[in-house]
């Protein structure tokens, strides 16, 4: 079964299927997705969860031992799975088959992936959970659908606002879900139901928006000192540290596809091209990005972007911005120091 993102709220009105697959490269997205399955799903009794980090190392035995176990705290137990390469390979797949074909009805199972490709929803394994539970695939949310998405965001909480104030609030928070949905918020708590242009022009600044971006193209420039500079003023200034992390792994991701295509002896700015990357000072940060690192490094960038979305959500002891001053000099191929 399929569901778009909008369909889950009356979908959760009939019930709940043993299997959610989600997929997407929208960290907001995924997680609201997520946050509505996991609040259906504690109504429904399933008050243990369980979250398995899939990576290449992982022991795929774990979770078929977890999901035959009996809970020692409550009846019916949520697992959730986040495989964050997207392919859980030919043992994970195995697994997965095996959970599938017969789901325990005391499981639940909520499984985050970035955007699949067909070959993956051509899988045996794939095929598998789409007979007994839902797949549910969001899409980026390219500019010009952004005042509608925030149109939308308000009218949940009652508010209205007209077209200039709908995009002057899209200009400010351009290419960031997290920043509007913020903005969106802070409108909210004030008590505004009716926005105007003049609200937005007095309530929503384009400082932190600016800041951010130009973080992530210092960074993809290599400047080092400029980058840790502008991070600790956006942290002195209370920003969460999950947009900078999202506008930053956006970026590691375009540079891992570049580069990925590149050695395979496509042209850089076909290359380029085939990404949608059209806007002439993007491209020349990530061809500089790409002259001074290797795959190995941009794949230990990615890694540092994932263990520091853990991190900005509670979900590990690390500090988010320690994680993103190592990403930055990861990026500006700069090697900390240490002392003995």
């Amino acid at each position: 079964m399929r569901l778009k993102p909008e369909q889950l709220s009356q979908h959760l009105q009939q019930g709940l299927k043993p299997i959610y697959l989600i997929s997407g490269d929208e960290p907001l997205i995924s997680q609201e997705i997520n946050d509505a399955l996991r609040a259906a799903a504690r109504q429904q009794g399933f008050d243990e969860r369980e979250v398995h980090h899939v990576d290449h190392q992982y022991d795929w035995g774990h979770l078929l031992e977890s999901a035959n176990a009996l809970s020692l705290f409550a009846e019916r137990k949520l697992i959730e799975l986040r495989i964050d390469s997207g392919k859980p390979g030919d043992k994970g797949s195995k697994a997965l088959i095996s959970l599938f074909d017969h789901p325990n009805p005391d499981n639940l199972y909520i499984i985050l992936l970035p955007r699949i490709d067909k070959a993956i929803q051509n899988s045996k394994w794939f095929k598998t959970l789409e007979k007994v539970g839902v797949f549910i695939a969001h899409w980026p949310i390219e500019r010009h659908q952004l005042p509608h998405w925030i149109q939308q965001r308000m009218a949940v909480h009652g508010m209205k606002a007209d077209g200039q104030a709908l995009n002057l609030l899209a200009d400010r928070t351009d290419g960031n879900l997290l920043a509007a949905a913020q903005e969106v918020e802070k409108l909210r708590i004030a008590g505004e139901s009716q926005i105007t242009l003049e609200t937005v022009e007095n309530s929503v600044g384009d400082v932190s928006r600016y800041d951010v971006f130009a973080l992530s193209e210092s960074a993809l420039k290599g400047d080092a000192a400029r980058s840790l500079h502008m991070l600790t003023v956006l942290q002195g200034e209370g920003l969460n540290a999950l947009q900078p992390l999202a506008i930053l792994g956006n970026d590691v991701r375009l540079l891992l596809s570049y580069k990925q295509l590149c050695e395979a002896g496509i042209p850089p700015e076909k290359a380029l091209q085939q990404l949608k990357v059209h806007w002439p000072k993007k491209q020349s940060q990530i061809k500089a990005a790409a002259s001074r690192l290797n795959l190995d490094n941009i794949q230990q960038c990615l890694q540092v972007c994932q263990q520091g979305d853990l991190a900005s959500k509670g979900m590990s002891s690390d500090d988010p911005w320690r994680l993103l001053s190592s990403l930055i000099l990861k990026l500006c191929a700069v090697r900390p120091l240490h002392f003995t």
